[in-house]
């Protein structure tokens, strides 16, 4: 099933799915150690969704942020909520990226490649529009590498689904390379999801993870009834983590 976040996802997405503390700031420091110390690059924000990296990127980066999702509401909330002088938000898609031969300096794939019909088509078009020397940053969960995810202890289903309709990491990074780049690194990184239990409890309420698409509504109750004397339990609050791999890869 393809997820259509036209529908009802994107009135959720933006708390739902909103960067924790300093959570947005460790991700742009794990992209810079990729780069080279310029104070000014242009950057794809492959799938932006409503913007959550989009301004992030422009001020880390100083150039202007090219920020691309196929949903129109997506991109609606993205301009409401996440405007920023040096962001262009655009309607496209991953297999026809709208932006000139050799125009991009980086691009920031983030929780998307799952959700890419033609994964090798992508890659060719991220080919197409990179500079020289032009890198990818691949920023997503893989199927056989999810056992940081915490809300599975409660929703075994959907562990099941994700394992299911997920990448893996492999064949990511195979699609990359078909399409001429070379692999520079694949880091593991951890990140704070939430403050307590019973804020993950709340957002997780909220139904904004993709995932929940795939669930009946008995499913999504039975597994909130299995999280909540967890949350009760819970006397001091302890943060909730999660670690995400990063893919980074180069053009030739």
């Amino acid at each position: 099933m393809k997820i259509d976040y036209d529908e009802r996802l994107h009135r959720t997405y933006l708390e739902g799915r909103a960067l924790c503390g300093d959570t947005g700031a460790c991700w742009m420091t794990a992209v810079a150690r990729h780069l080279p110390r310029t104070s000014e690059l242009n950057v794809l924000d492959l799938g932006c969704g409503v913007g959550r990296f989009s301004p992030l990127l422009a001020d880390a980066f100083g150039g202007t942020v090219f920020a691309v999702d196929p949903s129109r509401q997506m991109l609606a909330e993205a301009e409401r909520n996440n405007a920023h002088p040096s962001v262009q938000y655009m309607r496209g898609a991953a297999e026809a990226i709208p932006a000139a031969d050799g125009s991009i300096d980086f691009a920031f794939l983030s929780m998307m490649i799952h959700h890419v019909g033609n994964q090798q088509r992508c890659a060719e078009e991220l080919r197409r529009v990179l500079k020289p020397n032009g890198r990818v940053f691949v920023r997503n969960s893989f199927s056989g590498r999810l056992d940081s995810v915490a809300f599975y202890a409660w929703f075994p289903e959907a562990r099941a689904i994700d394992e299911a309709r997920l990448p893996r990491i492999e064949a990511v990074c195979q699609s990359f390379q078909q399409a001429g780049f070379s692999i520079v690194a694949i880091e593991s990184i951890e990140q704070q999801i939430d403050t307590s239990l019973e804020v993950h409890f709340q957002r997780l309420q909220k139904r904004a993870i993709s995932t929940f698409e795939f669930l009946t509504d008995e499913q999504i109750e039975a597994g909130f009834a299995r999280m909540r004397p967890a949350v009760d339990a819970e006397d001091v609050p302890q943060p909730v983590m999660e670690t995400i791999d990063l893919i980074v890869l180069c053009k030739p």
